[in-house]
C-alpha cells in the first residue's frame, strides 16, 4: 500500500475503458492521479461508460471524473486537465504530469502513437488499451506486450506505427483475441459495456501490480548503497 500511495499515474483518455480504469485505481489506493481527456459527454456514451449519465451530458469529462474521484476516493491527489492530446503537446503534458506510469486509454491512432512513442523514448512505464468495438466475449481479452498481440486491427496499426518509430514492444496492452463482428462501413462503432469495462479493469489491474511490486534486489541494493 505504500508503494502505491507514492505512485503518480497518469490516465489518458476517461471514456468506457479508461473510466473503468481510473476508478478502479482510484479505489486501490494509488496517491496521485492525473486525468486528461478533451471530450464532454455525450448521450451516445450513455451505454458504456462509466461516468456517463444524463445530468453531466455537455459536461468535460475530466471535469466529472474528478469529482466522482473525490467523493470516493478523498485521499488520492487527483488533478484534472481538459485537453485532446496531440504530438506537439505530448512533451509539456509529460512535464507537467512527472509520472511514474502512464495509461493510454485513447482511441485516435496518430495520438496514440505519439504518446506510446514518447513514453517509450523516456522509459516511462505504459499501459495500452486495445480495441473494444464491436466485440461481445470478455473471456477473449488478454494481457501482455503489444508484441504479443493478435487479431486486434487496432493493434496491428499500434504494432506498425511503433515499428516505424524504432520500437517492437515495451508496452503493456489489453487486447481481445475475438475478432471484431461485421459493421457497415458508415455505422457507428457498438460497444458492449461488459467488454470495455473488463479491459479497464485488467489494465488496472495489471498496472496496480507493478506498481505494488517490490523494486528488483539489485535496485534495491543500489539504493542502500547510495548509488545513483
Amino acid at each position: 500500500m505504500a508503494r502505491l500511495q507514492a505512485s503518480n499515474v497518469l490516465v489518458v483518455g476517461l471514456g468506457a475503458v479508461g473510466g473503468a480504469c481510473v476508478e478502479a485505481i482510484a479505489r486501490s489506493g494509488v496517491g496521485r492521479l492525473w486525468l486528461v481527456d478533451g471530450d464532454a459527454f455525450e448521450e451516445t456514451n450513455l451505454n458504456r461508460q462509466p461516468f456517463a449519465s444524463y445530468p453531466v451530458l455537455g459536461q468535460p469529462k475530466a471535469d466529472v471524473t474528478l469529482q466522482r474521484l473525490r467523493a470516493i476516493a478523498p485521499a488520492c491527489a487527483a488533478h484534472a486537465e481538459r485537453l485532446r492530446v496531440t504530438a506537439a503537446n505530448l512533451p509539456a503534458l509529460l512535464d507537467r504530469a512527472h509520472p511514474d506510469a502512464v495509461v493510454d486509454a485513447i482511441d485516435d491512432v496518430p495520438a496514440k502513437l505519439a504518446l506510446l512513442g514518447e513514453c517509450l523514448r523516456r522509459g516511462l512505464p505504459v499501459w495500452s488499451a486495445m480495441g473494444a468495438a464491436r466485440k461481445l466475449d470478455p473471456s477473449a481479452l488478454r494481457v501482455g506486450d503489444i508484441s504479443e498481440t493478435q487479431v486486434c486491427p487496432l493493434a496491428r496499426r499500434v504494432r506498425q506505427g511503433l515499428r516505424a518509430a524504432g520500437f517492437t514492444r515495451g508496452v503493456r496492452c489489453v487486447w481481445s483475441c475475438e475478432a471484431p463482428l461485421p459493421c457497415p462501413e458508415e455505422a457507428p462503432l457498438g460497444s458492449f459495456m461488459p467488454v470495455t469495462a473488463t479491459a479497464g479493469l485488467l489494465l488496472a489491474a495489471d498496472l496496480l501490480r507493478a506498481l505494488a511490486a517490490p523494486p528488483p534486489p539489485q535496485a534495491a541494493q543500489t539504493r542502500r548503497a547510495g548509488r545513483p
